[in-house]
Order: C-alpha cells, then sequence, then structure tokens
C-alpha cells in the first residue's frame, strides 16, 4: 500500500488558491525582508548567495529573483558578473529648498502618498505658541503623517497649524492632498520662506517600525518654522527622515568683509 505524497510546503509566495489581495501582502512581505537585509548588511557589502537568501526568505529562487531585479531598477542594488551582488546604498539627494514633500516626489518621478498616524485640536505649549506667535493655551491643529514615495516610507512628519487662522480646516484631508497646496488654493497663504534646523538623531522602536528600518537606525531630524507670504507663521513641525535615503544638501557663500569687495587683485 503506497503512501499519498505529502502536500508540497507553501514558500512565502506560494500563490496557489490565494486571492490576489494575499499576493500583494506577500510579496509586500518579501519586499519588508529584503529591504530588512539591505538595511543590515550596509552599502558596498556583497549579499549572501541567491540559494542562502531563499531559503532563508522561505521562497523560490526564481521568485527572490525578481525581486532582486526590482530592487536593482530602484538602484538599491548592484550585481557585478563573477562578483556577486552589491548594496549600492544609495541615497536621496533632497536640496534645501522650500517645497512639500509631494512636490520633492514628484520632482523625481515618485508618487507622493500619506499615511494620517493621528490629527486632532490641542492647546499650544509654550514652545509651540512661542514658534507660532500665538498665546499659550491657544487651539492649534496638530498632525502626525507617514509620508511614502511610491508606496516606501521615507519621513514621519509631526506639525502644528494655528486654528485661527484656518477656519474650516478639516486635518484628515491631508491624508491625501498636499498641505502647501491646501493653504494657497483654500485660504490664499501661499508659503514663503522656512526656517530650518537639521540634526543627527537615531529612531525608537516604533518611528523605525514606521519607517520599516532596524530598531535605532540613524536619522535626520528637521526643525521647521514655515512663513507665509505675509509674513507670519502658518507651521511649525519636525519631520523625522531616513538617513539611508535622505542627504541634504546646501549652497553656501563667503561672507566678504566689508572693504574687501571692491580690493583688486587675483582671485585665490
Amino acid at each position: 500500500m503506497t503512501r499519498p505524497e505529502p502536500d508540497p510546503v507553501p514558500t512565502l509566495l506560494d500563490t496557489r488558491g490565494v486571492s490576489p489581495r494575499s499576493r500583494e501582502e506577500k510579496r509586500d512581505q518579501l519586499r519588508r525582508g529584503l529591504e530588512a537585509i539591505l538595511q543590515q548588511t550596509g552599502g558596498g557589502s556583497r549579499l549572501p548567495p541567491e540559494r542562502e537568501l531563499a531559503d532563508r526568505l522561505g521562497v523560490a529562487r526564481e521568485t527572490l529573483r525578481r525581486a532582486l531585479d526590482e530592487l536593482q531598477a530602484r538602484g538599491l542594488l548592484e550585481r557585478r558578473q563573477g562578483a556577486g551582488t552589491f548594496v549600492t546604498g544609495q541615497s536621496w539627494l533632497k536640496p534645501l529648498v522650500l517645497r512639500s514633500f509631494t512636490e520633492d516626489m514628484r520632482e523625481r518621478g515618485l508618487v507622493a502618498s500619506s499615511e494620517l498616524l493621528s490629527h486632532g485640536v490641542r492647546r499650544a505649549d509654550a514652545k509651540v505658541a512661542l514658534k507660532l506667535k500665538a498665546v499659550p493655551g491657544s487651539e492649534m491643529f496638530e498632525v502626525r503623517r507617514l509620508r511614502l514615495a511610491s508606496g516606501e516610507p521615507m519621513a514621519i512628519e509631526h506639525a502644528f497649524l494655528p486654528r485661527a487662522r484656518l477656519p474650516g480646516f478639516d486635518p484628515a484631508r491631508l491624508a491625501r492632498h498636499s498641505l502647501y497646496e491646501l493653504l494657497q488654493r483654500e485660504y490664499g497663504l501661499a508659503v514663503r520662506n522656512a526656517a530650518q534646523e537639521i540634526q543627527a538623531t537615531v529612531l525608537t522602536e516604533d518611528e523605525a517600525l514606521l519607517l520599516e528600518v532596524a530598531p535605532f537606525s540613524p536619522a535626520l531630524l528637521v526643525e521647521r518654522l514655515v512663513y507665509s507670504t505675509d509674513g507670519d507663521p502658518i507651521e511649525y513641525g519636525k519631520s523625522l527622515y531616513r538617513a539611508d535615503r535622505y542627504r541634504f544638501e546646501v549652497n553656501v557663500g563667503r561672507a566678504v568683509p566689508p572693504g574687501e569687495g571692491d580690493a583688486g587683485g587675483d582671485a585665490a
């Protein structure tokens, strides 16, 4: 009497008999697993052989190869003939010009989107009130958003807006719309300039989970106070950018002491 053949063990992306949504969830799971490996490996490092990666992630080698092809197309991997597959460590250059995340991603040919983490109205503490030239205890809209580029988490934004200047404003709309475009279109508040401060930090476990990186990964913390064309501050906030995806470019000029600018002679 022969025994029936056992059912094959399903891999991570075994899509037989599952819904399209389930297949998409499994692809996302594979993508996150690969990106976690890239994060741990670091730029310039060689990935383990495909067979080892496939076994670790529980997928067929052909499935893994398609996922690696996608990462290579995004510039995150480099295949070298006879040497293997290497992590590029590519980061995105962000020039210090005042534009929204939506405008920034559009400039790069990517699709910006947001997940609204929380929103509501709260009383301004002394710091927020001082930044926005308001009375302590005055009402502010508070919004936290996860910003994504073509589905990839890039930043966590935490912003305050003075409620008195935005009658009828619904923060929930920021899940689908650019803040600066809404301010311009519906309130006539064009953004003019901003004061920004950038410092290095590390992500908490909760922040790392949202950004899909390892806990305590490096990040860039940007504190920003935005002014409208009437000269008054309209937004105060902090943004956490993934340090493995962003670097900031600053163009500076040399300050010339009075009197030196008119001096003759050769330039050094």
